[in-house]
């Protein structure tokens, strides 16, 4: 199961350029995956239908949907006894821009049955030869974890052990006095001092269902061994060949929680993205790692040697080797002779001489979580649990689609609102909520993240976020001071480097900026160096520069999360409007924002601005009023005031205007220069109070004596009738850019 959490984090932090926050024990997939959601492997599920029949197969990807440019493969292995199969069947299915499917069943040489077609209905889409059935839509995420309370477990297992206070024993085993153990399991079964939540309560996937004959699948015998692959789309005339692998997964938690389970970031990628990568040939090369982190399981009880397969009286590493090689060869094992699923891990645990009926292998009701930690920690299937051993909505193993039903809609906000509520209190929410911030102009988020820097300072990773979000509120002297403080306080040497970059762009000093940008592409070309180079390219007149970056910063850009696409595509739109001069080309880049992010508020408002520069009101009054609807953003309101007022709707529109009129004095009142440049343009247009704009204008160029700043300035001092302000102003801007200021 991979973290939903890393998957927002990733995309805020490709949006705004900058890295994403490291999170204490857990580093749960690898930076490619998680930047990549519509290839991201949730989970994977498998077990035999009621009637003994069919196979029945779940991939639910993280993404809020499926990817052109990924395949999504079922990998069906079959053999006579478990460990031993002969023959493989693949299930693929690949997208189109549409999101319409075409799916294959069986091998190049051996094709079983095919479809094409849409089948996001529930009753998804049957094959030429009806010999599977495919659904590939939105449905519940059937997977449930007290995240929370796992990390913490895990956190303070690693102080314990760092401390000095868990000594290894022969084994390799770190031995947890009792204290210590008990510690662990009381944070493991709660929340942040509360009863334990389902870290995924209402969260929504996208799922891919397949059920299909088991004559396609057994043929090497009625033991089946099943794992899933992303790889990258190789487009071809019919069933394509596989492309580079991206992400796997067989049994749930192997590969997230048994790979430097403790240990640097870094060092667990690393590791992380050879294992996504690795073909079954190489499986077996994890098992040391494995063994490790599961002598760090077998202490939490403080009994060593109790666990699942453990080789009894070895007090040496090699006692977690049976195990770590069974786990190793990461395939979800079915029993297909047995139509009864309720247990997993029963074919392995059968295979072992337990007497087991059960098909095994995964159904959307399991609690993986408890069976498998439970084995790692005591040896029995069903001791240790999180506290959460079922998930929010009950899920079918014999109706197909078998997950529960969701709904559709804005899918990517609306995870994004269960990540915010899920994160209280965490280290990386301040970037969800710039995020919500910024792209739906929720300034209650914009006031929470500020309240929550000023008030938690303690590292110099609390500096640079206490920097982001005054930088967010335009206090950019603050900001960079912050930014010093952090780097004398020890933060990482890039975090600080990209955040001071991003200071200096937006006060004007872009020259001083483009030095490092340039050397941080040079050594980590990829979108994040990209685009934060193309801003402050932009900001300095290399427009054509700027654009072949923002063009190479997207085309790298491999993910099918909106929010990175839209900013992307809204940096290039206003840089061409509004320093190209080019309206055209603008408002064609900010229609692709806003089809890539609906919701995108500033992307409305600037497209509307464009549609009643053209001449087409009537198109930039619908967008304005569908944008009302769901956001009270004053300059929104005004525009559509004023459009209302000249279509002769003179109420409506100057009660419109008056409700922008509070909404920016309430934003002034709380965060002044944030606002202070779109209150004057306000206040110089519908709200009619040119002094009231003249001194909102000079106080925004004091923060950020940029170009457009300083045309502001003019503009109210022309405005205000203070030709003498306006003329001085004007040759202040020229000796400013002589000099290089952006």
């Amino acid at each position: 199961m991979n973290t939903r959490l890393h998957c927002a984090l990733a995309c805020l932090a490709a949006a705004m350029g900058m890295a994403p926050a490291a999170q204490a024990a857990d580093h749960l997939d690898t930076p490619t995956v998680i930047a990549d959601p519509a290839a991201d492997i949730g989970d994977l599920y498998a077990w035999t239908s009621a009637d003994g029949r069919r196979l029945n197969l779940v991939m639910d990807i993280v993404g809020r949907q499926f990817s052109d440019q990924v395949q999504y493969v079922f990998h069906v292995d079959s053999g006579p006894r478990f460990g031993s199969t002969t023959n493989s069947t693949t299930i693929l299915c690949r997208f189109d821009v549409a999101n319409a499917a075409e799916c294959w069943a069986g091998d190049p040489g051996d094709m079983r049955d095919e479809l094409r077609g849409d089948a996001s209905r529930a009753e998804g889409l049957e094959g030429r030869h009806k010999r599977f059935r495919v659904f590939a839509g939105l449905r519940d995420d059937p997977y449930f974890n007290n995240v929370k309370g796992t990390r913490a477990a895990l956190n303070l297992a690693a102080d314990a052990i760092q401390k000095g206070k868990a000594p290894k024993d022969a084994a390799g085993c770190f031995v947890f006095d009792a204290a210590t153990s008990a510690q662990v399991f009381a944070q493991w079964r709660q929340t942040q001092g509360e009863p334990a939540k389902n870290f995924l309560a209402g969260w929504k996937t996208s799922a891919l269902v397949v059920s299909v004959d088991l004559a396609v699948v057994n043929r090497g015998g009625p033991l089946l061994a099943v794992w899933g692959r992303t790889y990258r789309q190789r487009p071809a005339p019919g069933r394509p060949l596989l492309g580079k692998p991206i992400d796997r997964m067989g049994r749930a938690l192997t590969g997230n929680a048994l790979l430097h389970t403790i240990g640097s970031s870094d060092d667990a990628d690393a590791m992380k993205e050879d294992y996504n990568r690795a073909d079954p040939v190489d499986w077996q090369k994890f098992a040391p790692e494995i063994g490790r982190n599961l002598a760090l399981y077998d202490s939490f009880d403080g009994i060593l040697g109790n666990q699942w397969l453990a080789a009894r009286g070895d007090d040496t590493p090699a006692r977690y080797q049976p195990l770590a090689r069974l786990l190793a060869d990461d395939r979800l094992w079915v029993d297909s002779r047995v139509s009864t699923c309720t247990r997993y891990l029963a074919v392995e645990s059968a295979a072992e001489g337990a007497p087991v009926n059960d098909c095994g292998g995964r159904t959307p009701n399991y609690n993986v979580n408890g069976v498998f930690r439970s084995l790692l920690i005591r040896g029995t299937p069903d001791t240790v649990d999180d506290g959460v051993d079922r998930d929010d909505k009950r899920h079918s193993t014999t109706v197909f689609p078998f997950l529960a039903a969701t709904t559709d809609g804005a899918i990517a906000i609306a995870n994004l609102d269960h990540l915010i509520a899920q994160a209280a209190g965490d280290a990386g929410i301040d970037e969800l909520l710039l995020l919500r911030s910024r792209t739906l102009a929720d300034y209650a988020a914009l006031d929470r993240v500020v309240d929550l820097a000023e008030r938690n300072v303690h590292t110099a990773d609390d500096l640079l976020r206490r920097s982001r979000s005054r930088a967010a509120v335009h206090r950019f002297a603050d900001a960079l001071a912050d930014v010093e403080a952090a780097a004398r306080a020890g933060a990482e040497g890039e975090k600080v480097a990209a955040q001071r970059a991003s200071i200096l762009v937006a006060v004007g000093r872009a020259h001083d900026a483009i030095a490092p940008l340039e050397s941080n592409v040079a050594r980590r070309p990829g979108f994040a160096s990209r685009s934060a180079l193309a801003t402050a390219y932009a900001a300095v007149g290399r427009l054509d520069e700027a654009d072949r970056l923002y063009a190479a910063a997207l085309d790298e850009l491999d993910t099918t999360s909106p929010f990175p696409h839209a900013w992307t595509w809204f940096m290039r739109g206003r840089m061409w409007a509004e320093q190209g001069d080019d309206p055209v080309r603008g408002e064609a880049m900010y229609v692709q924002a806003v089809r890539h992010l609906p919701a995108f508020v500033v992307a409305n408002i600037h497209l509307a601005e464009l549609e009643v520069r053209r001449g087409d009101e009537p198109a930039a009054t619908a967008r304005l009023e569908r944008l009302t609807q769901r956001s009270d953003e004053p300059e929104a309101l005004a525009l559509l005031g004023q459009l209302h007022i000249r279509a002769g709707h003179r109420t409506r529109g100057e009660r419109e205007i008056e409700r922008a009129r509070r909404g920016f004095e309430a934003l002034l009142s709380k965060h002044p220069l944030a606002f202070a440049d779109h209150a004057a343009e306000f206040y110089l247009g519908a709200g009619d109070a040119p002094e009231q704009a003249w001194a909102l204008a000079q106080q925004n160029l004091a923060a950020r004596p940029t170009r457009r700043a300083y045309l502001l300035a003019i503009h109210a001092a022309r405005a205000t009738h203070r030709d003498a302000d306006a003329t001085a102003l004007e040759a202040r801007m020229k000796a400013a850019f002589r000099a290089g200021a952006a």
